[in-house]
């Protein structure tokens, strides 16, 4: 992934994908895994990827709906939101990482 063409909506869309993973990831584990114990280990693994992946979603939804409505009133000089520890600056263009 390059990561300076990264913006918003595709650090959403790669949240999205790997709050997929993460679901697919324990539907294979219990599956496969043989234990109870490593099926709840992995499980707890996988959940908590998950609700990592989810909350920097949600996170940087209501970043970028601050943007917007700081937009619509003509306030938005630049904003920056954190995504998984890298800042997104958003500004009148778009959302650029840096």
């Amino acid at each position: 992934m390059n990561l300076s063409n990264f913006d918003a909506e595709s650090a959403k869309n790669f949240s999205l994908l790997a709050l997929g993973g993460s679901v697919f990831v324990a539907l294979l584990v219990l599956k496969f895994a043989k234990s109870i114990v490593t099926k709840l280990i992995l499980l707890i693994v996988c959940g908590s990827l998950g609700w990592t992946f989810f909350s920097q979603r949600d996170s940087l939804n209501s970043c970028i709906e601050a943007a917007r409505a700081q937009a619509q009133s003509g306030s938005l000089t630049s904003l920056e939101c954190e995504f998984f520890g890298r800042s997104l600056k958003i500004d009148r263009d778009g959302a650029s990482l840096q």
